[in-house]
């Protein structure tokens, strides 16, 4: 952590240079702002910079934490966590323009302060000078100002804080960079599950990956006949839905029961439409046919919705995505969720965080004391399957093996296999849902 200013001269340090902010008041459309830039007065680094295309804007303080906040985007985030605004922040090429009602506390919480040498001179009196630095002069009011249902843009045409002239050419609108459920989900009809379910009971939604006209991925078992993901999920989940069903109070909601395409968007709604409890995405994986470790590669998988780590999660994350290709509109041609699209998933997200997290430790020790499928690596990822976006519980996505290996292949398509790796899923949902009582 570096030195502040006052306690590097204490300690006859050298003053760190990088401690140089500029903080105005301004206004934009009524709302009472901060305007941040490279200047004098503050202690504090801005740094502005973009990450995939997005205009980004990182402040640090002299305490060991760092504000992070994309351009229109209502959400910033900071130690680790990521937290709303009641308005979204403005970044351009030059200064971050923060609403002023939230920046006392943000400024406290990094150790954003106004350095001595910067004060106001005070007129001459009796009184003894102030010898430490001022407080921020952006104080929280006695209460945050109501939240319209539709936020102010903070950019204006005539407003006092205009952004710089080629930003305003290339800036996304809040539409297109921040509205993921409006970017993801089509519209669709409301979907209930077939019977409701009694009070008290725990609601698992069962997703069979792919389906229909998307085929998934493909291998060929040891005698060569050929494997298609979307008929070994399904039969899969059919099985894990008739295990489920012969045990207490656990209702099951299926994503498809036939061999028909859903739309993935479609998938996460009708799990929130059935008030799902738990949503498990069923998958099987498969390595390109030009890879050379493609008969070598085997092993489940359970993944999270989180940004993929590294590149052997990203490229799965990138094959299972693919089937975005087969729905129609502007998320077509979508490879991968965007930096702000990320940072509002994290927010949302937050709250079935740990239950996803635990329930997916459950289904790798089943999976693995069932044995039909080896664990592949540690047996658990992270990837951002669109498929598990959208989903307003905790969710999983099981890639059951890989299809590219005979060895797997045979086991996720022969009858009695396919039984052991529905139990041990099965096994896990009742575990997890005898430890939320």
């Amino acid at each position: 952590m570096r030195h502040s200013l006052p306690l590097a001269l204490a300690l006859g340090l050298a003053p760190l240079a990088w401690g140089s902010l500029s903080v105005k008041d301004t206004v934009v459309m009524g709302v009472p702002s901060v305007r941040l830039m490279e200047g004098e007065g503050w202690e504090g680094e801005l740094k502005i910079d973009s990450e995939r295309g997005e205009p980004r804007a990182s402040l640090e303080g002299s305490k060991d934490s760092v504000l992070v906040v994309f351009d229109r985007n209502p959400f910033a985030r900071m130690a680790g966590r990521t937290r709303p605004l009641s308005h979204p922040p403005r970044v351009t090429k030059s200064r971050l323009v923060l609403p002023k009602w939230a920046t006392a506390d943000l400024f406290r919480r990094l150790g954003v302060v106004r350095l001595a040498s910067a004060s106001k001179p005070k007129p001459e009196t009796s009184a003894k000078p102030v010898t430490r630095p001022e407080p921020p002069q952006v104080a929280l009011p006695a209460a945050p100002p109501p939240v319209s249902p539709a936020p102010p843009s903070l950019d204006p045409p005539d407003a006092p804080d205009v952004p710089d002239s080629a930003d305003a050419a290339t800036s996304p609108s809040p539409t297109e960079s921040t509205a993921v459920a409006a970017a993801h989900a089509p519209s669709v009809p409301e979907v209930a599950s077939p019977t409701p379910p009694r009070k008290g009971t725990f609601t698992v939604v069962i997703d069979a990956g792919h389906g229909g006209k998307d085929p998934g991925a493909s291998g060929k078992r040891s005698d060569e006949t050929q494997v298609l993901e979307k008929m070994a999920t399904l039969q899969i989940a059919r099985k894990l839905r008739d295990q489920l069903n012969g045990r207490k109070d656990i209702h099951v909601v299926m994503t498809r029961d036939q061999d028909v395409f859903v739309e993935l968007a479609e998938r996460t709604h009708r799990a929130n439409a059935a008030k799902g409890d738990l949503f498990v995405s069923l998958h099987c994986n498969s390595l390109p046919t030009n890879s050379k470790r493609r008969e070598e590669v085997d092993g489940f998988m359970v993944y999270l919705l989180r940004e993929a780590k590294d590149e052997s999660d990203r490229a799965i994350e990138r094959r299972e995505n693919e089937a975005i290709r087969y729905e129609t509109g502007e998320r077509q041609k979508k490879e991968a969720l965007s930096p702000v699209e990320w940072m509002m998933l994290e927010h949302q997200l937050n709250q079935y965080t740990k239950e996803s997290e635990r329930f997916a430790g459950l289904v790798v020790r089943k999976l693995q004391s069932e044995g039909p499928v080896t664990k592949e690596r540690t047996g658990a990822g992270q990837a951002g399957f669109f498929v598990l976006v959208g989903a307003l519980m905790p969710s999983v996505l099981v890639e059951m093996g890989y299809l590219s290996n005979a060895s797997d292949a045979d086991a996720l398509s022969d009858t009695d296999r396919q039984e052991r790796v529905a139990r041990g899923i099965a096994d896990a949902i009742e575990s997890f849902k005898a430890s939320r009582r």
